[in-house]
């Protein structure tokens, strides 16, 4: 769990401290709210930054940003998170009772913080984002959907009466289980209260994902692919797959929903229209190949070399590359090389030609799928002790936005913000002013 300790006044829609609250007074805001910054550290470009906030950031603390808020985490002893406005206006403090990392996930007005507890365990809290107040909690790890009421959590089971042979395997007690679960347990969670809305059992190894910008979730195992209402956990709509093979991947983007059966079995790799569930194509991949792996909204299989990106309307290979993960956003693909010291590109055209977008750093955006086709690419290089800003223009070349200096360490990206750790132990915020896809 997460405890608060407040130490100063609530702001003002803090309501009463909860009993996940040790009670005392707020930590002084350490903010310098932007102006007389912005001026010293930062050099806009065509006033396309608007530095909003700097707030003080130990080394080796952590930072997750969203359109709305900014939460940190400062490990140690006792590790302590903090949620800010993006103006620095600090909201709430909390001591964390997890350990290693922890996720935060926006829904509506509730903080979804995801991590192991000290007994090691996984477990979910929903925490009022606003002042930190407890709502509830759940010792299970929640995927949060788009429509930000719902969560699903996702429960393998096992039998621990078929072993494979050879194969020695045991959950945390010590009793011996089987390595491919008989059947998925799906639940969704209100996300309000943490309650359960409905809960369905799918076979073997099912898979799901949801449905990028809507309230729906794509579950897809032997005997099909059915996809669901969240709320009611209705099935709107299915299609069977021929064969009854376990199903080894899922794709679901707003494009196509990609299947992949066991291929040791002779299965196939199936396409559907995510809206009626049309089948597109289906094709047979080699046994080496894995669905979608490094591939964000763009259809691919990869080996242990090689990127091949699918064509959407036939499942042929429409050009190959090197590994590389590939991410849709702002309208452009771009590629990002596993390879050392490779630096990123963006497609040019439909036979995979590409531009090196040469000394530049692609920002990561926490942002789901549908988000993403909307929000610019931004991009990050050092250059005479200075760090520039820039994004891609609808040719796909680099427009800067803005420098500061000393030289920050590391950003991240939503739709309209951007937040970088500077050398100085601080972080500065700043809105995008006229900056589109």
């Amino acid at each position: 769990m997460i405890e608060l300790d407040l130490r100063e006044e609530p702001v003002r829609e803090a309501p009463a401290p909860r009993d996940w609250i040790r009670g005392s007074r707020w930590v002084a805001v350490a903010i310098t709210l932007g102006l007389l910054i912005g001026l010293v550290g930062s050099v806009p470009v065509l006033r396309r930054l608007h530095l909003t906030a700097t707030v003080a950031l130990p080394a080796g603390a952590d930072f997750t940003l969203t359109d709305r808020r900014v939460y940190t985490l400062h490990g140690g002893t006792t590790p302590v998170v903090s949620a800010f406005t993006l103006n620095g206006q600090r909201l709430w403090q909390a001591n964390s009772r997890f350990t290693g990392d922890v996720a935060f996930h926006e829904a509506g007005d509730v903080l979804l913080v995801t991590g192991v507890n000290r007994s090691g365990q996984p477990e979910t809290l929903g925490v009022d984002a606003l002042t930190g107040t407890q709502r509830w909690t759940r010792p299970e790890q929640i995927v949060p959907l788009a429509d930000g009421r719902t969560g699903l959590v996702t429960t393998p089971v096992f039998d621990r009466g078929t072993l494979p042979d050879g194969t020695v395997a045991r959950d945390p007690e010590g009793n011996p289980v089987a390595i491919t679960p008989t059947s998925t347990l799906l639940r969704a969670v209100d996300l309000a209260d943490g309650h359960d809305l409905w809960s369905g059992s799918y076979a073997g190894s099912a898979r799901r994902e949801p449905l990028p910008g809507t309230a729906e979730i794509v579950v897809a195992d032997p005997a099909g692919v059915t996809v669901l209402d969240a709320r009611t956990g209705e099935a709107r709509r299915s299609v069977p797959i021929e064969g009854g093979f376990a199903i080894d991947d899922l794709l679901v983007s707003d494009q196509l929903i990609i299947v992949q059966q066991g291929r040791r079995g002779g299965g196939h790799t199936y396409a559907f229209r995510p809206d009626t569930l049309e089948r597109v194509w289906r094709i047979q991949l080699p046994g080496n190949t894995a669905l979608g792996f490094g591939c964000h909204d763009v259809p691919c299989v990869t080996d242990m070399a090689t990127t091949s990106v699918l064509d959407p309307e036939t499942g042929a290979v429409a050009y190959e590359i090197p590994m590389a993960s590939l991410l849709r956003l702002g309208g452009h693909t771009l590629i990002d090389p596993h390879a050392a010291g490779a630096g990123p590109s963006v497609v040019t055209s439909p036979d995979g030609t590409s531009t090196p977008l040469t000394g530049w750093t692609l920002v990561s955006p926490n942002l789901d799928p549908a988000a993403r086709s909307a929000a610019p690419a931004l991009l990050t290089r050092e250059a005479d002790g200075r760090a520039w800003l820039a994004t891609l223009n609808r040719a796909g070349t680099p427009y800067e936005l803005g420098s500061l200096a000393p030289a920050i360490l590391d950003c991240q990206s939503a739709s309209t913000t951007i937040a970088c750790r500077t050398g100085r132990q601080e972080m500065r915020i700043w809105q995008l002013r006229g900056v589109r896809p």
